[in-house]
């Protein structure tokens, strides 16, 4: 299987996971792709890809939004998001590649077995989710595991969950993709690569959506789960190995 083909269909069914639950498209994109090529090459073809996904779901979710909320949310963001870019500047594509798939894998080994966690009322835990998901949208463009894990402890409805992810996604995904253009990583290997998904993006976010009403939405998140521990061990062992 060509590289191409890996891609289109990565993209595909992350998008359709996507539009299923809400999240989890670049946990499931951009170790595959990093796997392919590198750490590097990867960050800004996820980034345009999310940004597009995000863009959609907005639209889609724009009456459910908490905008007092994403605000800070974004606040936090924008400070976390330099961080982020260091990390991709100082350390090494093998650390890295090592450090991604320990946090994809303890991340789903923590929501599979779904522990209650309590409420977060004060507005610190806000801004300091923002801002970890800063340094993680910016340096693995893996955003979602503390906005997650917030809303979680939130107790957002499900509706309520979808639309401020979506709409933090897509400001976060804004910051990152402009910090790739400053930095010249959008290169028309990336461009091609991206536009060449797209079909199989929109095909699979699109058919997510209209087929979430018929799953289980709980039952769906776990299978994702228990595929991203295989996938976060497989990067910790070729980023060791490297």
């Amino acid at each position: 299987m060509t590289t191409e083909v890996i891609i289109i269909f990565t993209v595909g069914v992350a998008s359709f996971v996507r539009g299923v639950s809400g999240f989890g498209a670049a946990l499931i994109i951009m170790p595959v792709l990093s796997g392919l090529t590198s750490l590097y090459a990867a960050a800004p073809l996820v980034a345009i890809l999310g940004l597009t996904n995000d863009t959609l779901l907005c639209f889609y979710y724009r009456r459910s939004f908490d905008w007092s909320l994403v605000a800070k949310l974004w606040l936090g963001s924008i400070l976390g998001i330099p961080f982020g870019f260091l990390l991709l500047r100082f350390f090494s594509g093998s650390w890295m590649l090592s450090v991604l798939g320990l946090m994809i894998t303890a991340y789903a080994i923590y929501a599979l077995f779904s522990p209650k966690m309590p409420i977060l009322e004060s507005q610190r835990w806000t801004y300091g989710t923002g801002f970890l998901c800063g340094v993680l949208g910016s340096s693995y463009n893996i955003p979602g595991p503390p906005i997650i894990l917030y809303g979680n402890s939130q107790r957002w409805s499900q509706e309520k969950f979808k639309s401020n992810l979506s709409i933090f996604f897509w400001g976060n995904a804004v910051l990152v993709v402009l910090g790739h253009v400053v930095q010249n990583r959008l290169t028309e290997t990336v461009f091609r690569q991206y536009l060449m998904a797209v079909p199989s993006m929109l095909i699979g976010l699109f058919l997510g959506i209209a087929l979430s009403k018929f799953f289980n939405p709980l039952v769906f998140r776990r299978v994702v789960l228990v595929i991203l521990v295989f996938v976060g061990i497989r990067l910790l062992v070729l980023g060791l190995q490297s």
